[in-house]
């Protein structure tokens, strides 16, 4: 068991992106993921690339179609699972998604309302509250604590133009 997993995941492109005819500079293949330097010029061959591993490279780009699509299920079975059996094992669990707006942070942990598009959280209090209603006990007692935290990064600068305005 590691104290600390790192995943990445790709996500769609959003409408605009489609928009904008961009272009996809991400590869996955098993934990390894690949970025290709888009600013490279047309006259430097080829493209430079840096590679990355993770525990966990999500490939959600394409659709379900794609044999290497990686599903919500697939998600929260490889991450949500293993800190459901750690919080029954008496450790406190933590997820900390971090990156930029628009990046799928929201997706990949509370889905869309729609059948198999269920986020970590949702499944994960699924499995949670049904796993202490299967095993109720006079001599066990639960808690559940849960808290959601986000937090928006300003500038220095942009915090003292709000508060010009107030």
């Amino acid at each position: 068991m590691s104290s600390v997993k790192v995943a990445v995941r790709v996500r769609p492109f959003n409408n605009r992106e489609i928009t904008r005819d961009s272009e996809c500079i991400i590869e996955m293949s098993g934990k390894r993921t690949v970025i290709e330097n888009p600013k490279v010029g047309p006259n430097d061959h080829p493209k430079a690339k840096h590679s990355f591993n993770f525990d966990y490279s999500y490939w959600s780009h394409t659709d379900t179609t794609d044999p290497n699509f990686a599903s919500q299920q697939q998600v929260y079975e490889d991450i949500g699972l293993e800190m459901l059996e750690h919080s029954f094992e008496g450790y406190n669990v933590c997820i900390f998604a971090y990156g930029q707006t628009g990046g799928g942070k929201s997706y990949t942990m509370m889905g869309k309302n729609e059948p198999d598009q269920k986020g970590i959280i949702p499944q994960l209090c699924g499995d949670l509250f049904k796993r202490i209603k299967e095993s109720e006990s006079d001599d066990v007692k639960y808690s559940v604590e849960v808290s959601n935290c986000y937090v928006l990064l300003i500038s220095h600068q942009e915090l003292t133009c709000v508060s010009l305005f107030y």
